[in-house]
């Protein structure tokens, strides 16, 4: 990423924060096994999105392929959820994954174009002139204009269909009273967090994608 590191870390704290409680979620013995797949998931994302938005030039010391291999196998298998009726998953829960599916693909792509605006800078500080490579890594690493605008479009216009949804809620749901059992266990089994916890990494893939 190119940014403020103030920007940075605050990116980097809250995908964490999010990436955490989603793994956390994965020990609910209520939780049905659909869940835990989509649990897994966005834990797999957020962590990952917390790691690559390090600033200092943190994010970038996992080589770029470690992130494609990762995160291309996450992607194949949540789209093969998301696309095949085998399974028994639900249409809400495919859905789910499809969504998971193109952020893992994004993910690989962010990757790749970090990974093209290192080398870039690396070839380039052999070069005459050490401005060359400044201009050779922002070159490099902006991506294809198209794809990252099909993805800033995708994940905004999720990221804000995702909160309108979050507070029309309480309203169709008639304001009903808070659900039984200890605090941690309606903290992590709440059903509004998963659709929070995917809006707030909307959130984050916007950011980053603009950064790139």
């Amino acid at each position: 990423m190119h940014g403020p590191a103030a920007v940075e870390w605050l990116l980097t704290g809250l995908m964490g924060a999010t990436g955490l409680y989603c793994l956390v979620r994965l020990v609910r013995r209520s939780a049905s096994r659909a869940e835990r797949e989509l649990d897994a998931s966005e834990a797999l994302k957020g962590l990952g999105m917390a790691a690559m938005a390090l600033p200092l030039g943190l994010g970038q010391e996992v080589p770029a392929a470690v992130w494609v291999v990762l995160f291309g196998v996450a992607a194949v298998w949540s789209l093969a959820v998301g696309l095949l009726p085998a399974g028994g998953a639900s249409q809400g829960h495919r859905g789910h994954h499809l969504y998971h599916g193109v952020g893992h693909l994004a993910m690989v792509y962010m990757a790749v174009v970090m990974g093209a605006g290192l080398g870039a800078a690396g070839a380039g500080g052999q070069a005459a002139m050490p401005g060359m490579a400044g201009m050779a890594t922002a070159t490099a690493g902006a991506g294809v204009p198209l794809v990252t605008g099909a993805l800033l479009v995708f994940f905004g216009g999720y990221a804000v269909l995702a909160g309108a949804r979050l507070i029309a809620a309480p309203a169709l749901a008639g304001g009903g009273t808070p659900g039984r059992g200890s605090v941690t266990g309606r903290l992590l089994g709440a059903p509004e967090l998963p659709q929070a916890c995917r809006m707030v990494l909307g959130l984050g893939m916007f950011t980053m994608l603009l950064a790139i």
